[in-house]
C-alpha cells in the first residue's frame, strides 16, 4: 500500500471478507494515512491483520543513485511470495481492497474452496475469472464530503446494495494452497509443486469482482445504463449483499472507528482528493523512466495528511511517524 488514505474501503473489504470466511490478513504498507494504520493496529489487537512494512531501498550514498526510481510498485511481487510463505492457512487468495471472490451459490468462499479441493485431489489452488462490479457513488458520502464537512459516523454501507455486474475485461486473480504453491505473480499461480495445477473457475461457479473507484457509477440511472443485462451476476449479488451483511460490517465499523478516534485523539479525516493527485503526478510515467509512486508523487503528497511511513529516509518529513 502507498499513499493510501481510504479506511472505510479498508474496513469494508475486511469485514466482507471475514463474512466470506477469511481468518488473516496481511497487509503490505510503504506509506499510508494515520488512519489507516489506527485502523490496521485495531484488527491487529483482534488477531485478524499483521501489517507488514514494505520498506523501500536505500539511496546509495556515495553516487546518489535511488533504486526506488525503478522499483515497480514498490516490488509487489516480493510481497506477494513473501504471503505465500508466511500463511499459514489451508487457501490464501492475493487480492486489492477492491476485489473480492464470491461463489454463486449461496455458500462463503470457504466452503466453495473446500468442496472444490475435494473434488480436485491435483488442486494447487483456483484461478477466478475476471468481472467489473460498480456502485452508487451518491450513496458514499465520505468520496464527497470535505474534511470539515465528513462524519465517519453517516457511513451506513448501504451502498453495497446497489452492487452491479459491469462488463470489462481483466485478467484474473487466484487462491492459492501454499502447501502446494512454490511461486505466484499477480494474477496467477506462477509455480505450483508436482503433480498439482491452477484449477480454472467458470463464471457458472464463482466470480472474482474489481471494484476500481473509476468503474463507480453516479447515481442509479447511470448504474442502470451500465448494468450487463445478464442476470446471473445481479440476482447473486442482490443475494450476497443482504441488509443483514451490511448491519455486520457497520456494526464492526462503528466498532473500529471509536477505538480509532480515541487512539487519535482527534476526529478522523477522509479526503477523497488523494486520487486525483496521484493519477496526476504518476501521469507519463513510462516516458518519465520512473515507475515507483512512491517516489514520483512524494512532494505533492508528503503534506497531504499524517502519513505512516514503513521506513526513514531523506524524502519523508522531519515529523514522519516510522512504527
Amino acid at each position: 500500500m502507498y499513499w493510501f488514505t481510504n479506511w472505510p474501503k479498508l474496513i469494508e473489504f475486511i469485514e466482507v471478507w471475514r463474512i466470506l470466511g477469511a481468518s488473516k490478513f496481511y497487509f503490505y504498507y510503504q506509506s499510508v494515512s494515520r488512519e489507516v494504520y489506527e485502523v490496521f493496529k485495531e484488527y491487529e489487537k483482534m488477531g485478524i491483520v499483521v501489517p507488514i512494512k514494505a520498506e523501500v531501498m536505500p539511496t546509495n550514498k556515495e553516487t546518489g543513485y535511488n533504486p526506488d526510481y525503478h522499483l515497480f510498485r514498490i516490488g509487489d511481487r516480493i510481497w506477494q511470495n513473501d504471503c505465500l510463505m508466511r500463511a499459514e492457512t489451508k487457501f490464501a487468495p492475493y487480492v486489492d481492497v477492491d476485489e473480492m471472490l464470491i461463489p454463486q451459490n449461496n455458500q462463503s468462499l470457504l466452503e466453495f474452496l473446500e468442496e472444490e479441493e475435494k473434488r480436485r485431489k491435483d488442486a494447487g489452488g483456483f484461478g477466478f475469472k475476471h468481472a467489473a462490479m460498480s456502485f452508487e457513488a451518491e450513496k458514499m458520502p465520505h468520496l464527497k464530503s470535505s474534511k470539515e464537512e465528513f462524519d465517519w459516523r453517516k457511513l451506513d454501507f448501504e451502498w453495497l446494495k446497489t452492487a452491479t455486474f459491469k462488463q470489462q475485461s481483466a485478467m484474473g486473480k487466484a487462491v492459492s494452497m501454499p502447501d502446494r504453491v512454490d511461486l505466484i505473480s499477480i494474477h496467477f499461480i506462477a509455480r505450483t509443486q508436482w503433480p498439482y495445477k491452477e484449477i480454472g473457475i467458470p463464471h457458472s461457479k464463482g466470480v472474482y469482482y474489481h471494484a476500481r473507484n473509476n468503474w463507480l457509477a453516479k447515481n442509479k440511472v447511470e448504474l442502470e445504463k451500465s448494468a450487463n443485462s445478464t442476470g446471473v451476476y445481479n440476482s447473486r449479488l442482490r443475494s450476497f449483499f443482504t441488509d443483514d451483511l451490511i448491519k455486520t460490517v457497520r456494526e464492526n465499523y462503528i466498532k473500529i472507528m471509536e477505538n480509532v478516534e480515541k487512539s487519535m485523539g482527534r476526529k478522523p479525516c477522509h479526503d477523497y482528493s488523494v486520487f486525483s493527485i496521484l493519477k496526476g503526478c504518476m501521469r507519463g510515467w513510462k516516458s518519465k523512466g520512473k515507475c515507483s509512486p512512491y517516489v514520483m508523487c512524494y512532494n505533492a503528497l508528503a503534506n497531504f495528511t499524517e502519513w505512516v511511513y514503513a521506513n526513514p529516509s531523506k524524502y519523508e518529513s522531519v515529523d514522519l511517524i516510522a512504527l
